[in-house]
């Protein structure tokens, strides 16, 4: 577990660092902690998908912690932020967000339990979602393959790896290897030559291009134009007959 803690309190930095470690050590977890003293503070070091979770204190001094939320969000929209609040005045605003969770200060171990246990249940159906796992400049990076919009060949013999907000990461694995972690997986459709696309971000193939719901635009392989969208749209009808079987089930 890598937790970060964002809150301007020393004493309350303290007190969750404190029931984090016990809760690790009660159930053998190794943990990782990382705290700062303002958003702006967090914001600076922060990357996507690094961390289990945030505890983000509403109120501190600068940026409020709602504000930096929305920036975390905006790079990684399955974080889970915990925010940390002395009143009820901001929780609308900070729920509209779709935070995890909330805790009251001065924050009790009874209550943190209780929201790592749901963050944990929260890892184990995220750690079910297939991903795909790539090494960068800065560290290595899962992303789930729902996420993932393209994948092409870029400059300097590296690949570039898009995800469906427009983040773009750059790995130094070749076209091939990545193609062969996501051959089994049948969402993915080669369009040109070292481009992959995700077909369930796909909007429409005409003769010449892809638009994805991202509004990128990307050429295709104009020879074979009508089998990649006849496959595209043979892919949509599985999905929604697999969402009509589902339904049935009342999964």
């Amino acid at each position: 577990m890598n937790f970060a803690i964002a809150d301007d309190e020393q004493l309350e930095i303290d007190t969750i660092s404190s029931v984090l470690k016990e809760y690790a050590s009660l159930g053998k977890l190794a943990l990782s902690l990382e705290t700062f003293h303002s958003g702006e503070e967090l914001l600076q070091q922060y990357s996507p998908y690094a961390y289990t979770a945030i505890f983000l204190d509403i109120y501190m001094s600068g940026m409020s912690g709602v504000e930096a939320a929305r920036h975390i969000l905006a790079q990684d929209r399955h974080a889970i932020i915990i925010f940390l609040t002395s009143s009820d005045e901001h929780m609308p605003e900070a729920f509209s967000l779709h935070a995890f969770d909330y805790i009251a200060k001065p924050a009790k171990k009874e209550r943190i339990f209780q929201v790592l246990d749901d963050v944990l249940l929260r890892q184990t159906e995220l750690n079910t979602t297939p991903k795909l796992t790539f090494p960068t400049e800065k560290n290595d990076i899962a992303l789930p393959l729902t996420d993932i919009a393209v994948i092409r060949t870029g400059s300097h013999r590296k690949v570039e790896i898009l995800d469906a907000d427009g983040h773009s990461y750059l790995t130094g694995l070749t076209f091939s290897e990545i193609s062969e972690m996501v051959c089994n997986d049948m969402r993915f459709l080669l369009i040109l030559r070292g481009v992959l696309v995700n077909m369930e971000h796909i909007v429409m193939i005409d003769g010449t291009a892809c638009l994805l719901d991202n509004g990128m635009t990307l050429p295709v392989n104009v020879r074979g134009s009508k089998k990649l969208e006849a496959t595209w749209r043979n892919f949509q009808f599985d999905e929604i007959r697999s969402e009509r079987r589902d339904r049935r089930r009342g999964k």
